[in-house]
C-alpha cells in the first residue's frame, strides 16, 4: 500500500511539476529586439515570441549582414513580428546604399516597417547629414509604402533629428530606468532602454525595447 501511495505522489508532483513549467514557457514576452551578426548563429526553436523583432540587413552600400536571411525566416517560423534595418553611413551616397539595402531585403516578407540605424555622422556636418540622411528615407518610403522608423540614441537625436524628421516613427535608444527626454518633440514610438537581455536560444546579450505609452505594434506594421 505505502508503495501504490508513493507512486502517486511522485506522480502528482510531476503533473505540478510540468504544469509549472508549460506555465512559464507560455508567460507573455512584453518587450522587443534587435538583432544582427552580433548574436551569431541563433537556435531559433528556442527562441520565445516577443513582442517584435528588427534584423540588420545591410550597412553603406556594401556591407551585407551573413545572417539576415537566416534570422528572417527563423523569425516567421516563430511566428514573431519582424522588420528590417539598414546601418545608415555617409561614407557613401544615399542611392548606393538603398541599391544595397533594396536589392538584399525581400518586400512581401516584412511585416514591419523598415528601420534607418542613425549612430554617427562619419565626419560629415549635421546638414549633410540630414540631406543626405533625407534622400534615403524618401527612396525607403516609395519603395516600401510607409515612412520608415529612424533609430539613434538620445544625445545623437536631439542634435540630427529635429524638425524635418518629426513626422518619423523613432526608436531611442538611451539604457536605463528613465525615460529618454528629447529636445524637438513630444513623442517617440520605441524606447531600446537595456543591452543587457537575455534571450532562450541567443547566447550573445540582446538590446531590450518596449513602446512607449500610446505606441504598440500598431504603430510600426508595414502597410500591405
Amino acid at each position: 500500500m505505502m508503495h501504490i501511495r508513493s507512486f502517486f505522489i511522485v506522480l502528482l508532483m510531476g503533473l505540478l511539476l510540468s504544469s509549472c513549467s508549460h506555465h512559464k514557457k507560455m508567460e507573455a514576452i512584453d518587450f522587443g529586439v534587435d538583432i544582427s551578426h552580433h548574436q551569431h548563429q541563433i537556435q531559433w526553436k528556442d527562441v520565445p515570441k516577443v513582442q517584435f523583432l528588427y534584423i540588420k540587413a545591410t550597412e553603406g552600400s556594401t556591407w551585407r549582414d551573413c545572417y539576415y536571411l537566416l534570422n528572417l525566416k527563423g523569425a516567421q517560423r516563430r511566428h514573431i513580428p519582424v522588420g528590417t534595418y539598414h546601418f545608415f553611413r555617409m561614407t557613401s551616397g544615399a542611392h548606393d546604399q538603398f541599391a544595397n539595402f533594396s536589392s538584399y531585403v525581400p518586400q512581401e516578407l516584412q511585416d514591419l516597417i523598415p528601420m534607418v540605424d542613425v549612430e554617427t555622422l562619419d565626419g560629415f556636418s549635421v546638414e549633410e547629414v540630414r540631406d543626405s540622411l533625407q534622400v534615403f528615407l524618401n527612396l525607403v518610403e516609395k519603395q516600401y509604402g510607409s515612412k520608415p522608423m529612424l533609430y539613434s540614441s538620445m544625445s545623437l537625436a536631439n542634435r540630427l533629428l529635429a524638425d524635418q524628421f518629426n513626422d518619423y516613427p523613432l526608436y531611442i535608444g538611451f539604457y536605463g530606468k528613465t525615460q529618454p527626454q528629447l529636445q524637438h518633440r513630444s513623442s517617440f514610438t520605441i524606447w531600446q532602454y537595456s543591452e543587457k537581455g537575455r534571450l532562450p536560444g541567443i547566447r550573445k546579450h540582446v538590446d531590450k525595447a518596449r513602446f512607449v505609452d500610446g505606441a504598440s505594434i500598431q504603430s510600426i506594421l508595414l502597410k500591405k
